[in-house]
């Protein structure tokens, strides 16, 4: 599992000069004409940025032939060979992933000179802007998706250990109190609450996880809920993914007023059917999980919260340590988990 990667200066330079170069409409004409096949031979090509990170960028085409067809394309560009890797992995799951059904969103080219994935794109809302109606039914959905990940017979890296896991917590936490010295009295009773309950977790044989599996990471088509973004994909505890997404959507709810007042619900919704598609899954583990995802969001709080995070953080470290405190608590007590 890929985590807290940082491209060097020189990484970073070429990545930047790379998306200048692929926004002009000439360069992703060529590109799409590459790998859009006999079948669909493009005239001109719309070029739009969709996302920016320090070791990637996302650029959308909207490719168009002189017939009037058009075809949309992801290009996913990296700040060193990582593509390649995922396009590996990819190349395991396509025959698990019948492009019908919801589940995941694989590329369907890896071009290494340009260290790019190409994906088919994708239109339909995340599953994070949808608070209607339709939503527990797409959370029970995203659930069955998770668990046929789970599911698969793929190794697909070596182990990520449950030990591997509180370690890189603790160095996040270590670099939060370096620099927000206040922080201390907070985590320190949850890195001791993480070490403490660590050693004693249901044992687990590791399966495919998605890594930074959330509700941003679904995308609704309309007939289709398509799960994106392997760029943490992992060998682990298939529980990590489940009380990841948990943590996360609990961290909306508690933060979020405009959701409604049943948000809460929804982390029953995704739980429930987990659980009941994957039993083998230990609820115990499930909980550890959530409580450690959201002891590493404390970080990402005071970084892009920076005059909010002193009224924000006590609560989502009370959410962590009831969620740490669960691990030891019988089963039945555990129905009631993700209530407000």
């Amino acid at each position: 599992m890929r985590v807290r990667f940082k491209p060097t200066p020189v990484q970073r330079f070429e990545l930047l000069a790379r998306l200048a170069r692929l926004q002009q409409p000439d360069v992703a004409l060529k590109i799409v004409r590459t790998v859009s096949g006999a079948d669909f031979n493009p005239a001109t090509a719309h070029c739009t940025v969709q996302s920016i990170h320090s070791d990637r960028f996302v650029v959308r085409v909207q490719a168009r032939a002189q017939t009037g067809e058009e075809r949309g394309y992801a290009l996913k560009v990296y700040s060193d060979d990582f593509g390649r890797k995922v396009w590996e992995y990819s190349r395991a799951l396509v025959e698990h992933n019948p492009p019908s059904e919801s589940g995941l969103c694989l590329p369907i080219h890896y071009l290494p000179l340009e260290r790019m994935l190409v994906f088919p794109w994708v239109d339909g809302l995340f599953l994070s802007e949808i608070v209607d109606e339709p939503k527990p039914d797409l959370l029970r959905l995203a659930a069955k998706v998770a668990a046929k990940l789970h599911c698969l017979n793929i190794i697909s890296d070596a182990p990520t250990t449950v030990q591997m896991m509180v370690d890189e917590t603790r160095a996040r936490n270590d670099r939060l109190r370096n620099r927000w010295p206040e922080t201390a009295p907070i985590i320190e009773p949850l890195m001791a609450a993480l070490d403490d309950v660590s050693t004693g977790l249901s044992p687990a044989d590791p399966a495919p996880v998605h890594g930074d599996m959330a509700a941003g990471q679904f995308l609704w088509t309309g007939k289709r809920l398509v799960l994106l973004d392997l760029d943490m994909f992992g060998y682990a505890d298939p529980a990590y993914d489940a009380g990841h997404f948990l943590a996360q959507l609990e961290r909306r709810c508690l933060f979020d007023p405009t959701l409604p007042a049943h948000a809460w619900h929804w982390l029953a919704c995704f739980r429930d059917a987990y659980l009941k598609a994957v039993p083998q899954v230990s609820p115990r583990n499930v909980s550890f999980y959530r409580g450690l995802t959201l002891t590493r969001k404390i970080y990402t709080i005071c970084r892009i919260k920076p005059e909010e995070w002193p009224q924000m953080i006590p609560q989502l470290a009370r959410r962590a340590l009831a969620a740490l405190r669960e691990v030891a608590s019988p089963a039945d007590t555990q129905q009631d988990a993700c209530a407000k």
